[in-house]
């Protein structure tokens, strides 16, 4: 079972050289770093999976069938800039409080939170048809979460049959409940709850997966075990804390402690022969924290976690998202969106602190620095990750490489606030011609004027390595073809 204690003193240790490196944004700059990335092209790892960048949003989005919806054109660009081959997951809390319009059969009451708009509501047939198409219009396929709370397994079968009529082949799997660990007593309880519904889905042929679960690792290769034959991908969720305890350096301090995680996950998905996918996750829980989850620093790590996952044998990870009255609602709190300020601002208010796209159906939408960071860690999409070796110089700075064909490539990730870099990266074909794109902004506390762009060249020279600047709070992706 997942310890709080326990990441909190692991946290605590990997903040002590960070707080020290960084101490405070205003602080003058430190000497330069000089790293080394040696690239190991004759040690491949993990094949990239082309969904590796997706995306989640609540359930309780398709209460307005005008959001994921072909007309959204603004919508459909950001998706399928992102990703043209991403994976949506429908789901969250509000999958718990969702019944189907359709279905005659006795249901019986679910609570109404006190506090605020956490309630039971009800899917509507144009919901699933708008999303069908918005689905064709951006190229990604669905994983679509049923209401494992309510216990009605036939209630479920006919939603995901709505579901798999109206999306057709583009449904990958109907995922059964949502974060059970927080509701069920232990795995047992939560399994003799979900095997009902999933063995009913089974006999109407439509493809499940799961466990859908929060931090419970345990849980996830415990599923594998008992359903992994029968499973389309195992699943668990992330985020790092809670919003109260984010902080920048926090946030770019890394997380070896579930890094370690997934790789037990991973053997235990690759016994069975199953992807590993996070359909839920992003930066911190409670909706994310501002000034935090929705600046420049949420863009490298994003880039940083997806290729962190992506070498360890994550197939996709869904970063969590969407309206801020959609994700406050999850939570069992009202939304007040209302704020002065431009466009950009008022989109910005619109949704939740650590969507990746900010806005709504009426004021249109917009990147968020987040949305950048993923645009980077996808650019490996397709490839195979090589192993190599970094020495970081003394600053926090990560690397990834990664072969497409005759092609190799480097993610170099430049996290501290105070060091610029200068990284060496070794093991190129001499002579080999390299195109950059950089990920930067002005500040890691910046919510406007990121970029994710071209910007000229990097050659190898004779023995193989290439000089790349890296400023302080900044990324580069390069690809090297094998001769200039």
């Amino acid at each position: 079972m997942f310890d709080p204690r326990r990441r909190q003193l692991l946290k605590a240790a990997a903040l002590l050289p960070l707080a020290a490196a960084t101490g405070g944004f205003a602080r003058a700059a430190a000497a330069p770093a000089e790293a080394r990335f040696a690239m190991q092209p004759d040690r491949p790892g993990r094949a990239v999976s082309p969904t590796l960048a997706s995306l989640s949003y609540e359930t309780l989005q398709l209460a307005d069938p005008a959001f994921f919806s072909p007309d959204n054109r603004e919508l459909v660009r950001l998706f399928r800039a992102l990703n043209p081959q991403g994976v949506l997951r429908i789901g969250g809390n509000t999958s718990d409080y969702a019944s189907w319009s359709g279905y005659r059969g006795a249901l019986p009451p679910q609570p109404v939170h006190e506090g605020g708009p956490q309630r039971p509501f009800a899917l509507q047939p144009q919901a699933l048809e708008a999303l069908a198409g918005f689905l064709r219009a951006t190229g990604w396929t669905l994983v679509f979460g049923v209401n494992l709370k309510i216990g009605v397994p036939a209630m479920a079968v006919e939603l995901a049959r709505a579901v798999r009529q109206a999306v057709g082949d583009r449904l990958l799997a109907i995922q059964i409940g949502n974060e059970a660990n927080n509701y069920e007593a232990d795995y047992a309880a939560f399994d003799a709850a979900w095997t009902p519904y999933a063995q009913a889905l089974r006999a109407a042929g439509l493809p499940a997966a799961g466990p859908d679960t929060g931090a419970n690792t345990d849980w996830v290769i415990e599923h594998a075990r008992r359903h992994g034959d029968a499973s389309v991908f195992l699943s668990r969720h992330y985020y790092r804390d809670a919003a109260p305890k984010g902080s920048i350096p926090d946030l770019l301090s890394g997380d070896a402690g579930f890094y370690a995680e997934v790789e037990r996950i991973v053997r235990a998905a690759d016994a069975r022969g199953l992807p590993l996918r996070l359909t839920e996750a992003n930066s911190y829980y409670f909706g994310g924290r501002d000034g935090v989850s929705n600046v420049f620093a949420s863009a490298l790590w994003g880039a940083d976690f997806m290729l962190a996952l992506a070498q360890r044998g994550v197939a996709g990870i869904h970063f969590h998202g969407g309206t801020l009255r959609s994700v406050e609602a999850s939570l069992g709190r009202a939304a007040n969106a209302a704020v002065a300020g431009d466009l950009q601002d008022r989109r910005d208010a619109a949704a939740s602190r650590y969507s990746a796209i900010a806005g709504d159906v009426a004021l249109g939408f917009q990147p968020r620095p987040l949305y950048h960071g993923l645009q980077l860690a996808q650019r490996f999409a397709g490839a195979r990750m090589l192993s190599g070796r970094l020495d970081a110089g003394g600053a926090n700075l990560t690397a990834y490489a990664a072969r497409r064909g005759d092609a190799l490539q480097a993610a170099l990730l430049n996290k501290d606030a105070a060091r610029d870099a200068a990284v060496t990266v070794s093991g190129l074909p001499a002579g080999a011609a390299g195109r950059v794109m950089r990920l930067r902004a002005d500040a890691l506390d910046s919510r406007r004027g990121v970029s994710f762009a071209e910007d000229g060249t990097a050659t190898a020279d004779a023995h193989g390595r290439c000089r790349l600047a890296l400023p302080r709070g900044s990324a580069a992706w390069v690809e090297w073809n094998r001769t200039a």
